[in-house]
């Protein structure tokens, strides 16, 4: 490895460490709420998609160990947010869907983030929104977004900022 790529590996590693405790990744409990970071992002994107996510497929979506995404959903399940069916098209699936209690607390959730984010941006200048923009603009470009069928089913009426 040359000398420029270790100085850039541990100048993207230092943004990635401030990054996770810009947002809290490692308080504990996400947001001032009883979830982890994860349960969280699962209430988040379950209450985003309209028509369900498949377990896999949301793990696939998120980057979490199916595992993982077995005890989160189980836990979620048992604290009454979230509710499984059988899937239209295959009944061996199950799509996954915000109980009302689990849409109460998604909104809570996107209230709390929105908080967290305005907070963190408070003293930025326009000028450095402008800029922020353009950086962001840049990570997504070489990191990307959401794929695509997710920016498909993405429900319109939560814009909710990612934790």
């Amino acid at each position: 490895m040359s000398a420029d790529d270790a100085a850039f590996l541990h100048e993207m590693r230092e943004f990635s460490r401030l990054y996770a405790r810009r947002i809290g990744v490692f308080r504990g409990r996400a947001l001032g709420l009883d979830h982890s970071l994860p349960e969280a992002r699962v209430i988040e994107e379950i209450g985003r998609r309209q028509g369900g996510w498949v377990a896999i497929e949301l793990a696939q979506y998120l980057g979490m160990d199916r595992s993982y995404m077995t005890r989160v959903l189980n836990s979620l399940e048992k604290k009454g947010l979230l509710r499984r069916e059988p899937a239209p098209d295959d009944a061996r699936k199950k799509r996954l869907y915000l109980t009302a209690a689990g849409q109460k607390e998604a909104a809570e959730i996107e209230r709390r983030s929105d908080e967290q984010m305005k907070a963190a941006l408070g003293t930025v200048t326009a000028a450095q929104k402008k800029e922020l923009r353009k950086a962001v603009a840049v990570l997504e470009k070489y990191f990307g977004t959401s794929d695509a069928a997710a920016r498909v089913n993405h429900n319109p009426e939560s814009n909710t900022p990612i934790l």
